[in-house]
């Protein structure tokens, strides 16, 4: 299984929701997400998230035509599965009503087809698809938390809202200069028409758009935080 690997480098301050901590007086309101030994880390959810938003807007703009190629690459292995489900079906003597409802399976993700079925094809497991991975803490990383405070938003009774300086809500974000280190496994890409070289062009291009700054990772993206360099650092079968 072919992986693309990579490093993520926050170029502001990153926070990704974790658990709530114990309200203290004084204290930090919201801390980003730590592993068990109090490290911080990328969900592979989040990552894959943003991922997936760059692709949908890379679909959308129509200009890759890697893009098209995928598409019809999933559309010609979805067929094949159609067809190997019917004689399966037949074979095993299933009544009509369960049968229509395979087959409509296969007609509403065949109309939904895209480079987006990358990340997964709802009611579908065993495809070729990109698997994800949290990313980690890089070694010998010096302390990568920072206390950071942003005014709360009040709404009015009539609407309008407001910014409450005088009670800031406080943050425990991951400081700007981190690095973490990520990999994404391309699985069963062999079954798809396409070489897997194209796959892995297409979304290196697609992890390459983090570097303009308009994607960013976690949440509070519209106060500053979550722009973050990316780096694809090797390749590995």
């Amino acid at each position: 299984m072919e992986t693309i690997r990579f490093k993520v480098t926050t170029l502001s301050n990153l926070f990704i929701g974790g658990s709530p901590a114990t309200f203290e007086i004084g204290g930090v309101d919201l801390f980003t997400v730590t592993d068990h030994e109090g490290n911080p880390y990328i969900p592979a959810s989040s990552f894959k998230g943003s991922l997936r938003t760059i692709v949908r807007d890379i679909v959308n703009e129509g200009v890759l035509s890697d893009a098209d190629e995928i598409k019809q690459s999933y559309l010609t292995y979805l067929k094949k599965m159609e067809k190997e489900n019917e004689v399966q079906l037949e074979q095993m003597k299933i009544e009509d009503e369960r049968k229509k409802k395979v087959l409509d399976r296969f007609e509403r993700v065949k109309k939904q087809a895209s480079a987006e079925c990358l990340f997964g094809m709802e009611g579908f497991n065993h495809t070729p698809k990109l698997l994800f991975n949290d990313l980690r803490l890089s070694c010998g990383t010096a302390d990568p938390f920072s206390i950071d405070s942003k005014n709360t938003i009040e709404i009015s009774n009539d609407g309008a809202a407001s910014a409450i300086s005088a009670n800031p809500r406080t943050y425990k974000t991951v400081r700007p200069g981190v690095q973490f280190a990520g990999e994404i496994n391309m699985y069963m890409m062999n079954k798809l028409s396409i070489e897997p070289q194209t796959v892995r062009t297409f979304i290196t291009h697609a992890i390459q758009q983090f570097n303009d700054g308009v994607y960013r990772l976690g949440n509070s993206g519209s106060r500053g935080y979550g722009k973050i360099q990316v780096e694809i650092i090797g390749e590995d079968e």
